[in-house]
């Protein structure tokens, strides 16, 4: 059965469409209940996690030559994935905090897979979201 080209065109640009509002919806999702969750980053001589809580606490860990750091803090959105974090935050490497002292950063979501850049104006260490917990 030969399909013919004005239908061919039709379910292409439907297809295309779909695939927009799909990403659109998903990629736009950094509410409170999409950032929350478990977030890890490792570089070469040090580990943490990150758990973001719905109530908008955090709790970290860090692991920096054979010492392991605890903190619990606060953190909020605000804008278009803009995340900032209380003063109990620790500090990773690579990291730069805001002029008032603050651990700040940029949340992006990929189809789901969320990330974190600390200090994203200059290129700050990412933490990458746990998909499973």
């Amino acid at each position: 059965m030969k399909v013919k080209p004005i239908t061919a065109s039709l379910v292409t640009i439907l297809l295309a469409y779909l695939i927009f509002a799909f990403y659109y919806v998903e990629a736009g999702n950094l509410s409170d209940s999409a950032v929350s969750g478990t977030y890890t980053l490792q570089l070469r001589d040090e580990k943490s996690t990150l758990t973001l809580n719905p109530d908008h606490s955090f709790q970290q860990e860090l692991e920096r030559a054979g010492a392991v750091l605890h903190a619990h803090g606060e953190w909020r959105l605000s804008g278009e994935g803009h995340i900032a974090f209380s003063g109990e935050f620790l500090r990773v490497s690579g990291q730069e905090l805001s002029t008032a002292g603050q651990a700040y950063g940029q949340v992006r979501n990929r189809f789901g897979l969320l990330s974190m850049t600390l200090a994203p104006d200059s290129g700050g260490p990412s933490f990458r979201k746990k998909v499973f917990n």
